[in-house]
């Protein structure tokens, strides 16, 4: 779907783009304080509906949105909340799963655990 272009939409994308790793929408509504936060979250879920951004549950009380160029995963230290991304070959992902009958549109992986810092 063809959604029209917003100078809204593209400040929320921006703050997304420039920003490596997740934010949730009162972080994104903090950098954008001429946006009220309700515009903020409509924008969010059209760019997770049509696929721009993904939305992901790392703990916490919010959501977390993140802008990715390559699909990756995430392992989460339970001591210092340090989030790490990882990547894994999709393919290899789906070989180990074996799931049958079920076709696999996308995997997520969130490793929780303690990291050395």
């Amino acid at each position: 779907m063809v959604r029209r272009h917003s100078i809204k939409r593209e400040k929320v994308l921006n703050v997304l783009q420039r920003h490596h790793g997740a934010l949730s929408a009162a972080e994104i509504h903090l950098k954008l304080k001429d946006m009220d936060i309700t515009t903020v979250y409509r924008n969010l879920e059209l760019f997770v509906k049509d696929g721009t951004i993904k939305k992901l549950n790392l703990g916490g009380d919010e959501a977390q949105y993140e802008y990715t160029k390559e699909p990756h995963h995430h392992a989460i230290c339970s001591d210092c909340n340090r989030v790490l991304h990882f990547s894994v070959p999709t393919d290899m992902l789906k070989e180990l799963l074996k799931l049958p009958d079920f076709e696999t549109k996308s995997i997520e992986i969130t490793v929780r655990g303690n990291c050395k810092h």
